[in-house]
């Protein structure tokens, strides 16, 4: 095997942070090489060295057989190196073609812009990547997947050797990521060396060659995909135990005790005739493939959608939603889906984030807001839920995700409600956030909560519900107790059944 990546005792010190220490490891030619850990291990500060983000403080680095210093971003892409950022780098008003050709543009005589050059070249690339995307499309216009297609294509057109992808399919459909890993596969056929970063771990031991780990900045070991089971994976990723991580949660409970009844819920192209029960003290699991209708009943469920027929009983008394802040006042929560884009208050600080939903309730008839009282609702949060933070007035874009998610929680909490609608809750959280995350879950449900669960990861529905509701194109096609809580049935219901 010929390694075309040597890291060599790669060291990177921030201040006050040992981001990597002494990391030493090979990538070899034209294979997919997944890079795990935990947020905050090191991986994408390893990449951004290799990407010319960033120097390392001591160490080397070897491509090709070369060894190398890689100061800049363009010396990275002139060597063969391209990164597609779990954050896309797309400029949403210019089109596919001038996003591909940014800073690159194909130009004739005069310095005159070939357009025709470049949008044949783009169509050229998409169709190496089997997709059909106009080069006129801006991309503001585009999905998530075909965007991502886009940053992929703008690599391939500097004929690259290695491609890295940080967390590639946090937002893609079932589908879209199926079709990524078959233009991952081509791109390999083709030569081209993948390093891929990803929490989701099944998808590590069904795709990639080789898997690093990184823990606490330190290099773990490097396995070959069939040498390593998930439970050995997530031990050595997050030093603990896969039924640490995700242990199966169902108990015995009363399931004649329901608090919300939902009766022939519709809304015309999005779901049809939803009736179902959510019982106290429940955690209640929803799955189906993206597009079955999901997000979608949960939105409606919390005021988000007005276009709805059908009803809601919560505790025997007929309810109607009609926007968020009727639903928290009924004793709703949700947290939503996308956690960047609608989560979280990203130009707030943690203190703010938590009390922006009980900011009436802590405010006296002036309306000036209680500091003394607010300050005790978010340190009691910040306790109860482990919250990871220099202190309450750090802007909660700092946090991890996992700690994020733990504000979002927080400001939810502090309304008191009776019914917590949760949408993807550990997108793009390692591991052993999860663990916090759930077990935060777990103890809310026992301390009296009833939640409806929302999640693409099956691992998660399984393990973490006490019933489990399967959803397909619309309608509500099974639900599943006990022993009937298992992957093939989900997947059959979900896919076919």
């Amino acid at each position: 095997m010929i390694p075309i990546i040597e890291f060599n005792h790669i060291t990177k010190l921030f201040p006050g942070v040992n981001a990597l220490v002494d990391v030493s490891f090979s990538v070899v030619k034209g294979e997919i090489h997944a890079l795990v850990g935990e947020n905050g291990a090191g991986k994408s500060t390893l990449m951004n060295i290799l990407g010319g983000l960033y120097s390392q403080t001591t160490g080397r680095m070897k491509f090709c057989g070369k060894e190398v210093v890689i100061n800049n971003e363009l010396a990275a892409i002139n060597m063969g190196i391209g990164i597609v950022y779990q954050e896309l780098k797309l400029c949403p008003n210019l089109t596919v073609a001038e996003n591909i050709f940014l800073g690159r543009e194909i130009k004739e005589g005069m310095g005159k812009v070939n357009w025709k050059k470049m949008n044949v070249e783009s169509r050229s690339a998409m169709l190496a990547l089997n997709t059909e995307i106009a080069p006129e499309t801006f991309v503001k216009n585009l999905s998530i997947a075909e965007q991502q297609i886009v940053e992929i294509a703008r690599s391939i057109t500097k004929n690259i050797k290695v491609l890295i992808l940080d967390e590639p399919t946090s937002a893609l459909t079932l589908k879209e990521s199926e079709s990524l890993f078959t233009i991952m596969k081509e791109l390999q056929q083709k030569g081209v060396t993948i390093i891929y970063i990803s929490h989701r771990l099944e998808e590590i031991m069904d795709l990639c060659d080789r898997v690093s780990i990184l823990r606490d900045g330190k290099y773990q070991g490097t396995f070959v995909r069939e040498e390593i089971t998930l439970k050995k994976l997530v031990k050595i990723i997050a030093g603990k135990e896969l039924i640490d991580v995700l242990g199966h949660s169902y108990r015995k409970y009363e399931l004649n005790k329901p608090l919300l009844i939902i009766k022939n819920l519709s809304s015309p192209g999005l779901f049809k005739n939803l009736n179902f029960t959510l019982n106290k003290n429940e955690i209640l699991g929803v799955y189906g493939v993206q597009g079955a209708g999901r997000t979608e009943l949960l939105e409606a469920i919390f005021g988000l959608n007005n276009k709805i027929t059908g009803y809601m009983e919560l505790n025997g008394k007929r309810i109607t939603n009609r926007s968020p802040s009727e639903a928290i006042n009924n004793g709703f929560a949700m947290v939503p889906e996308d956690r960047r884009r609608v989560g979280i208050f990203p130009n707030f600080n943690i203190f703010e984030n938590i009390i922006v939903s009980i900011g009436k309730d802590v405010s006296n008839l002036l309306g000036f807001v209680n500091n003394c009282k607010t300050l005790d609702i978010s340190n009691k949060y910040k306790t109860e839920l482990g919250i990871k933070m220099k202190d309450l007035f750090q802007n909660i874009q700092n946090l991890s995700g996992g700690n994020q998610q733990k504000v979002i929680i927080s400001r939810w909490l502090a309304t008191s409600p009776k019914i917590f609608l949760v949408d993807e809750l550990t997108r793009g959280v390692d591991v052993g956030a999860k663990a916090e995350i759930f077990k935060i879950l777990r103890k809310l449900r026992d301390d009296g909560l009833s939640i409806i669960l929302v999640s693409s990861e099956l691992t998660e529905i399984i393990s973490e519900s006490d019933r489990v509701l399967v959803m397909r194109n619309g309608s509500l096609v099974a639900e599943l107790n006990g022993q009937e809580i298992n992957k093939d049935k989900i997947i059959y219901h979900a896919l076919c059944g």
